[in-house]
């Protein structure tokens, strides 16, 4: 780092240059790794700093001759530093180069580094600044073809019993299969318009003999080792995964479509999150809306796990507001499909896929996504034996009840299956993060003015709210104290919910006293003023209640705004946290485990 800051400064010094070429031409043989990785460490910094003299100098002393033998190194850490370097150099070679490369490629035996190679060329294609759009992008297609064609011969068409298998698993999913039909021509089919229309039109450098020995060995390779094949398949997903990045291609993402329906791949987790990511990325590319009903697809893929599930749901979420009815609908059943899966993270997965729906896109948009049945199973999850799908399934009928019509949140509150028990049950769960959603869905249900939500509440349950250990539960508790306070005396006297919210405004979390102060003054606002000499009311306000509410209109809001201070917040952290834990030396002395975390 420091030659390359050096030769920046003087970028016409010749005992620099002079010191960098001396450290070049070292004998590979005899340098160590540390060595040869503070080389390419030297390489990659003088290419960074974007000055054509030293851009013109790296590539005159790390040519490809030098370069070579380090992409092929044992030491992992030397390749990859290899592969940043080539890939800036790559940057700025012309076709002749990027062909001299791809050629003394098909003459190494190593798979799995020769794609690693080519996916770090495809990667870098599009912003190389020697070749002309067009012909880096036919230079990209033929090196991912190649990448696709490998993918389909080392996994190749499922037989007779397979296709009949995974059209049963998608049939009984719900999804249409006009479409998504798989049989063993297909592969050919694929292989057939890639090799006749996209590669034998491509007119580059690159002879189509240098990429079809490439793959030769490649393939020869992977039949030899089981290990080695699902290593070079993953290199050759990944070549196709960056020409992805930037171009669609129709045949990929069908190839990739059959790839997923694999069950020989479905078996292999970090190739099929490398297919589903290059599907994706081509889905996001792609200018024909009929390659979206795809997604419905990929969601009753039950290979697909939780974290291929999120993926798939992100970009479900980008196409949901201007998709036509058909996909809204064909993904509803999706969600449906998937929302019983043995995985309690994919359960998660889906339910909070919906929340984000609700909450980020208009209603219009979601309205038939969040049909009554889809109500149904996440009333359903509130009761399921994993306490993340209980919470998440009550933060999704909270956002319905916020967000949702009329029609939608009355049949939330009035369904058959979420009673004053079942809420009462969620309130009173086990885990705090149930209970924050449970509290969010109490007070949704009240500021909407809808259902039986006062009824679950007793003032027990209040005040162990109140005094529970998490701070976030009693920011919510307090929120519904306020909405409780606002609500007719007659139906909360009994809660004494003035009183505990008062008895709030002295909580050691300064979050819960944020709460309050906001609380009490939309309360002071709202309450009209109570004539304390005059003969209380007994029908209009009880005479506890009536305390409460002077009690209330002479709270300092003030000095309760002045203990939300920094300081106040410093001492609060002393004073709750330090002479519990946080200043212990937790393991060895003075190694630094001693950390003041002011909340």
């Amino acid at each position: 780092m420091l030659l390359g800051r050096l030769f920046h400064v003087n970028t016409i010094d010749p005992n620099l240059s002079a010191l960098i070429e001396q450290l070049v031409a070292r004998p590979f043989a005899l340098q160590t790794s540390a060595r040869k990785a503070a080389v390419l460490a030297t390489a990659e910094t003088l290419l960074l700093l974007k000055n054509k003299d030293v851009q013109e100098f790296v590539h005159r002393v790390f040519a490809q001759p030098v370069l070579e033998p380090y992409l092929y190194d044992m030491d992992r850490l030397v390749r990859d530093r290899a592969l940043d370097v080539l890939e800036l150099v790559v940057l700025d070679v012309d076709a002749m180069g990027v062909r001299e490369l791809v050629a003394a490629l098909a003459r190494r035996v190593d798979g799995c580094v020769v794609l690693r190679c080519l996916a770090a060329v495809v990667k870098q294609l599009p912003w190389n600044r020697c070749i002309e759009g067009g012909e880096a992008r036919r230079l990209g297609l033929m090196i991912a073809n190649m990448g696709v064609s490998l993918l389909l011969s080392i996994h190749p068409a499922v037989d007779g019993s397979d296709v009949d298998t995974v059209q049963t698993q998608i049939t009984s999913s719900g999804v249409d299969t006009t479409e998504a039909q798989i049989t063993s021509s297909d592969v050919d089919s694929i292989q057939t318009q890639i090799t006749s229309s996209d590669v034998d039109s491509i007119q580059t450098p690159i002879t189509s003999s240098d990429v079809d020995t490439i793959q030769t060995q490649v393939a020869k390779a992977a039949q030899q080792s089981p290990s080695a094949s699902s290593m070079i398949a993953c290199e050759a997903a990944r070549i196709v995964r960056e020409h992805s990045q930037t171009t669609f291609s129709a045949h990929t993402a069908s190839s990739m479509c059959l790839l997923l329906s694999n069950p020989r791949v479905q078996q292999h987790t970090q190739l099929v999150q490398l297919v589903l990511s290059t599907l994706l990325q081509t889905l996001r590319l792609a200018h024909n809306r009929t390659h979206v009903q795809m997604v419905p697809r990929l969601i009753c893929t039950f290979a697909i796990r939780a974290p291929g599930l999120r993926g798939v749901f992100d970009l479900a979420l980008e196409l949901l507001g201007s998709c036509n009815a058909e996909f809204v609908q064909g993904l509803e059943h999706a969600i449906r499909t998937r929302i019983v899966d043995v995985e309690w993270e994919a359960r998660d997965t889906v339910l909070e896929f919906v929340t984000r729906a609700v909450r980020e896109l208009a209603w219009p948009c979601v309205e038939l996504l969040v049909t009554q049945q889809v109500v149904d199973d996440a009333v359903r999850a509130l009761s399921d034996a994993e306490e993340y799908v209980r919470a998440s399934a009550a933060y999704l009928l909270a956002a319905v009840v916020e967000r949702g019509d009329e029609e939608r949140a009355r049949y939330v509150s009035e369904h058959k299956h979420l009673t004053q028990s079942d809420l009462a049950r969620l309130v009173a769960d086990s885990e705090a993060f149930v209970k924050r959603a449970a509290l969010d869905l109490v007070h949704a249900l009240g500021t909407r003015g809808v259902g039986m939500w006062i009824e679950c509440l007793t003032y027990r349950t209040l005040y162990d709210l109140a005094d529970d250990p998490d701070f976030e539960v009693r920011v919510r508790c307090a929120r519904i104290l306020a909405l409780l306070t606002q609500t007719s005396p007659v139906n909360t006297s009994e809660l004494q919910s003035t009183s505990l919210l008062l008895e709030m405004c002295r909580d050691s979390s300064r979050y819960v006293r944020a709460e309050c102060l906001r609380s009490l003054r939309e309360l002071k606002q709202n309450t009209p003023d109570v004539d304390m000499t005059s003969e209380p009311e007994p029908k209009r306000v009880y005479v506890g209640e009536r305390t409460d509410l002077w009690k209330l209109r002479n709270v300092d809001l003030a000095q309760l705004e002045a203990s939300l201070s920094a300081e106040h917040l410093y001492q609060e952290a002393l004073d709750t946290q330090v002479a519990r834990e946080l200043m212990r030396e937790k393991s060895d002395a003075n190694a630094g485990n001693n950390i003041l975390d002011c909340y």
